[in-house]
């Protein structure tokens, strides 16, 4: 396993604004690294009802990103994430006999309003959070998940390269003080869902 988490590593050298980025974001992503529900997705001691909830409330935002950004791309269909997800809900709906998508599970809807507030460019840093995330630590976290497609890619190196060469193309001098500011943004609706999730009660999720 961490022969591969190397060669996923170097599967890309990022140009010297997205290290910029990486180091401008990185308390905030260390914030969420050492976040209690995230440490427990990492340890494996996750329950699946309090994943499903959050893959419920993450699915906007990847199918909000496929429909405004992928759109005429030539993208390869397995950076589809939504897909994966939908059959990863479907999957946990169908064996813990749980509804998940009850209003009183909804947390997102500040988030979602955000993205669609935001320019095509800056709607990118979803991308960053999301997709790099499920690509690298997610590689780690899915041994830990029941329903895990969502971290599962035909060709990891490659999804990474192609991800990483759209986010840096237009990638500027100029626009890289906001890409950061908006990356920091999307960590911390991350963090507040992280938070809500946390907070539940097993008797709020019989």
């Amino acid at each position: 396993m961490l022969l591969h988490i190397l060669n996923v590593i170097t599967a890309y050298r990022p140009n010297k604004l997205s290290k910029k980025i990486k180091l401008e974001t990185k308390s905030r992503h260390d914030e969420i690294e050492k976040h209690p529900f995230i440490k427990s997705m990492i340890n494996g001691s996750l329950s699946d009802k309090k994943y499903a909830i959050y893959l419920y409330n993450l699915y906007p935002i990847y199918k909000s990103v496929e429909m405004l950004l992928f759109s005429g791309k030539n993208f390869n269909k397995d950076l589809y994430q939504s897909i994966k997800i939908e059959s990863d809900l479907n999957n946990y709906k169908k064996e813990l006999r749980f509804e998940y998508d009850r209003p009183e599970f909804n947390f997102n809807n500040e988030w979602v309003y955000h993205f669609y507030s935001k320019s095509f460019f800056l709607r990118k840093t979803e991308l960053y959070i999301r997709w790099l995330a499920d690509m690298y630590g997610g590689q780690i976290i899915k041994k830990n998940i029941k329903f895990n497609s969502k971290y599962n890619f035909l060709n990891l190196r490659e999804s990474i390269k192609t991800i990483r060469t759209f986010l840096e193309e237009d990638l500027t001098e100029n626009n890289v003080e906001s890409f950061i500011n908006e990356v920091n943004i999307s960590y911390k609706f991350h963090h507040n869902l992280a938070d809500k999730i946390n907070e539940l009660s097993e008797e709020s999720l019989s």
